[in-house]
């Protein structure tokens, strides 16, 4: 196989020899440049001058002098002009994004010659517009006429007369822009190679021209390349096949043929006929996952190459979606020593980048309190989570973290956060501007830096330096503007720039294999072909840039349109694929954002109209469907030593919630209090169902204690009910128990306000309800109850303490009442004593275990007591007509503990037996639907 540029450098030395010192040749990019140097290496044999070798544009740069300005110093020239022709006070962040539009359009505009005062001009009475424009074709007119024809000359819709306000500026913005960037010898590609073409016969050369692997051209290269073709200073290569070319109705070939019509290509048609006829070997591989394409990698490379090689260019991997490149890159086989990666690494892919936004959302959250900065705990946690943040202070981010969260702390004051050098800096409300902000960290992480002591962050510190230098820049443009943005669209103008940045890889890019996008294949032929993401929808791209020219302007005046596109991908592609022999286009065939899950029309034209064996493969992943282990925690010398604690008086005994645990799964009690293994624990910025609990618990308990020795009477809580301004004040105490008042000023949250007004509803009902009991005495609210249980094991008998806190013991005249506060719908019957023992009874009340519990040891505590009246309050079932407290036991009320105390210590013995048995293991429930909303269940994989 003769690739193009081998092809072009054999046909240059057959006609110039080694006479290169005359000959300048213009690639549509700088790779090609690059190769084709490398092929006349190969074929020159004695030393001679290398012909010049230059992109159409730099070759256009040299000429006029003028120099190509970066896009945002552009926007803010277009921006001032725009505001002295329209007397306009919108905003440059306002401005922005539709003058990059502008900026587009104004682009397009010189490029294919187009009378801009023409094109600007408000004709609204049709037939003026045949005579306005004698040059344009019949169709032309007629798609000029249908857009103006919806304007109606005596009333115009709002949206009409907002565009025609802003139609009518456009001329002179445009008229005057370019001459105030003339007057800097600044341009605008465009702009520089309209003015080439106006004074073509000004710059004069005596070199000889090569075109060569041009494609779509604008009018401008039109009358470029007609101008040193008549002058006979140039010859055209140009990179095509004939499967495409000689069909008229192909669309790859749609540019191709007029090109070659109007300047015709100086090697021979027996060269271009390679797509049919080489014995290509095509594969379609679908794969469920965009990330699939890329595990398939050492696959496919292994198929290619079944034995190692010393060197692999002529063999790419092209990315129709670029975002593929990292897991791309970590797909490749080891035993390629040697890729070399065109597209650089995007910048806006970095941790870097996601560094900048998280400190602008820190900043954008934070606030102002008392004189003091307070910072969205989302973006704190983030930014300590961070890896170039967390290397440096590897052992007080975790603490610091974890006390956060355990403390649920929305806002976290800045002045605990400065606790190293960077942190300082990053949680600093100095007035600082947002850019020196951000600068000001960039560099002392940049000091800071010892890839040496931290090993894989070596690559961190170009990043770093790259972004430094992106903001760097967009500072020192805005300064020297005299623009001020506000910190937001400061962001999102960093965002974009990031967008348009690679950083570069370093290596031999004439060396091993290549990966690269598929614009940057142009003019480059490869035997070996792997290419990712073919779907419609990403090959071609769907959607097209913005345009403030209505598509039939842009259809009448000649302007490219968004087929026009399409038609350069459909030429792209083919081109790729015109020489190579071994082909592999991987595509996937599920649909998932904003992939289609259906191949690209290329590979359906390919497949029915080119009549090559193209072999299609479905790539599945291997589900297993076996079940997961069971999971089964033998009880060795350290487990039972921890259990021991409970034996202890001096420690805390075990809880009655813990018990219920164990009830509920042996393996969850064993993560939760045997390995220590906690619950996520999540800040919450809003009142759930937890923190209810916790505010409801305590205001009732303070509210209570406002009555004199714990004597309640219905006077008293009448009185209670009506002065609604204690009752909030005490719920309002409670929540700043979970939010300090600085805290809650900052949460502004309507959601909680809610929650507390429900709150205020529970209170009030309880204190209904307590009316009807009337009067009763206090015993303790909230206090800490324990109890000793001794127990028989294999080895010997052993005492367990149970300790817990009982929510509310009061007296009636029924009796002394145990109770338990739920803030859920906790039912007060179950079956009978051993089904609430029972670990496999999916009704089990463990409400009623825990209550029953508490009587047991309020009686411990208190011998002789009798009766006990255990009972729930169910904050829920309040509300349900005739709600009584009393626990029922096989629909029975219990008014006396005493009668069931025997069977439900036996019960509870027997269940510590097992607990504390060494035969017996911690195992998973036999409930599967346990484990759905368990906090542990990523460890066993149920659920």
């Amino acid at each position: 196989m003769n690739s193009f540029l081998q092809l072009l450098a054999k046909d240059l030395i057959q006609k110039y020899g080694h006479e290169f010192d005359n000959l300048t040749i213009l690639f549509p990019n700088k790779r090609a440049g690059l190769f084709l140097a490398e092929e006349l290496a190969h074929l020159i044999t004695k030393p001679v001058w290398m012909p010049e070798i230059l992109t159409l544009g730099e070759f256009i740069e040299r000429k006029t002098g003028l120099k190509k300005a970066e896009e945002l110093p552009l926007i803010i020239k277009l921006y001032k002009t725009y505001q002295e022709y329209s007397g306009t006070t919108e905003r440059f962040d306002d401005f922005y994004f539709w003058g990059n539009m502008l900026l587009g359009d104004f682009d397009d505009i010189d490029k294919y010659l187009v009378d801009a005062k023409d094109l600007f001009s408000n004709i609204t009475a049709l037939k003026e517009i045949e005579n306005a424009f004698p040059y344009l074709t019949p169709e032309q007119i007629e798609f000029i006429q249908s857009f103006w024809r919806s304007f109606n000359g005596e009333k115009y819709s709002r949206e009409q007369q907002e565009f025609l306000n802003v139609w009518d500026k456009l001329y002179p913005t445009y008229k005057n822009f370019k001459a105030k960037l003339t007057g800097e010898n600044l341009c605008y590609e465009g702009m520089g190679q309209r003015l080439f073409c106006e004074r073509l016969s000004h710059y004069h050369t005596d070199k000889q021209l090569i075109f060569a692997g041009f494609n779509a051209l604008n009018q401008c290269e039109k009358r470029i390349f007609s101008h040193f073709r008549d002058s006979g200073q140039a010859s055209f290569y140009w990179d095509y096949d004939l499967y495409y070319s000689a069909n008229e109705n192909h669309e790859a070939g749609h540019y191709i043929r007029e090109n070659m019509k109007l300047f015709p290509n100086a090697l021979g048609l027996e060269h271009f006929n390679n797509f049919r006829y080489n014995n290509k070997e095509v594969e379609y591989i679908s794969v469920p996952s965009t990330i699939g394409q890329a595990k398939l990698l050492p696959v496919l490379v292994e198929q290619l190459h079944p034995q190692p090689r010393k060197t692999y260019t002529d063999t790419a991997i092209v990315l129709c979606d670029e975002t593929l490149l990292t897991p791309v890159i970590h797909s490749i086989p080891h035993s390629i020593d040697k890729i070399n990666i065109t597209m650089g690494y995007p910048a806006q892919n970095t941790s870097v980048a996601a560094l900048i936004g998280m400190l602008g959302d820190l900043k954008r959250y934070a606030k102002q309190v008392d004189g003091a900065t307070h910072y969205y705990y989302k973006p704190v946690i983030a930014l300590l989570n961070h890896k170039l943040i967390k290397s440096s202070c590897p052992n007080d981010i975790p603490e610091i973290t974890n006390y956060i969260n355990t403390n649920n702390i929305v806002y976290v004051a800045e002045k605990s956060l400065q606790f190293s050098d960077i942190t300082r800096t990053i949680f600093s409300s100095s007035t600082e501007s947002l850019p020196d902000y951000l600068l000001n960290i960039l560099k002392k992480m940049i000091a800071a830096f010892r890839p040496e002591e931290q090993e894989g962050l070596a690559i961190e510190k170009e990043f770093l330096f790259t972004v430094f230098t992106a903001i760097q820049g967009i500072q020192n443009t805005f300064r020297e503007e005299n623009i001020v943005p506000e910190d937001k669209f400061y962001l999102q103008v960093i965002n974009k720039i990031l967008q348009g940045i690679s950083i570069p890889f370093s290596g031999e890019p004439l060396e091993g294999m290549q990966i690269m996008g598929l614009m940057e294949t142009r003019m480059l032929d490869f035997k070996n072909l792997i290419i990712l993401s073919a779907n419609e929808g990403v090959l071609p791209k769907s959607g097209h840039a913005s345009s403030f020219i209505p598509y039939n302007l842009r259809l009448g005046f000649g302007l490219p349109t968004p087929e026009h596109m399409d038609v350069l991908f459909a030429y792209y592609f083919y081109r790729l694929l015109q020489r190579a022999e071994h082909v592999k286009i991987l595509y996937t065939d599920v649909t998932k954002g904003m992939t289609s899950g259906e191949m690209s029309r290329f590979l359906y034209q390919m497949k029915y109209e080119s009549g090559l064996p193209i072999r299609e493969t479905h790539f599945q992943n291997n589900i297993s469907v076996q079940d997961n282990p069971v999971i089964s925690i033998s009880k060795n010398k350290a487990i039972l030593e921890k259990l021991h604690r409970y034996t202890l008086p001096d420690e805390r005994g075990i809880s009655p919630s813990a018990l219920n645990t164990y009830m509920e799964c042996h393996l969850k009690f064993y993560f939760k209090y045997i390995a220590g293994i906690k619950e996520k624990e999540e800040i919450a910025e809003e009142l759930d169902q937890r923190l209810l609990g916790t505010i409801f618990h305590q205001s009732t308990q303070s509210l209570y204690q406002t009555f004199p020795n714990g004597e309640i009477t219905e006077e008293g809580l009448d009185s209670l009910m009506q002065n609604d301004t204690l009752i909030e004040e005490h719920i309002r105490q409670s929540y700043l128990q979970l939010y300090d008042s600085t805290v809650s000023r900052m949460l502004e949250s309507g959601a909680n306000e809610l929650v507390l007004s429900v709150v205020k509803k529970y209170v009030k009902k309880v204190l209904e309800y307590d009316k009807t009991l009337c009067p009763f005495q206090l015993i303790s609210m909230e206090r800490k109850y324990r109890m000793s249980l001794e127990i028989n094991t294999l080895e010997h008998p052993l005492v367990i303490h149970v300790e817990g806190d009982i929510d509310r013991v009061d007296r009636t005249d029924r009796g002394t009442r145990v109770i338990d506060y739920k803030t859920g719908a906790d039912k007060t019957e179950f079956k009978d004593l051993p089904s609430i023992f029972d670990s496999n009874n999916r009704q089990r009340n463990k409400a009623a275990f825990q209550t029953l519990l508490y009587c047991m040891m309020y009686e411990h505590e208190n011998p002789g007591t009798d009766p006990i009246l255990p009972g729930i309050y169910s904050t829920k079932l309040l509300f349900t007509p005739n709600y009584t407290y009393s626990l029922k036991c096989n629909k029975e009320p219990i008014h006396r503990f005493k009668p069931y105390e025997p069977e439900f210590q036996a019960l509870l013995t027997e269940l510590l037996e097992q607990l504390f048995s060494p035969d017996v293991p911690f195992t998973q429930t036999e409930l599967p639907e346990k484990c759905r909303h368990c906090s542990y269940n990523e460890i066993c994989k149920r659920g």
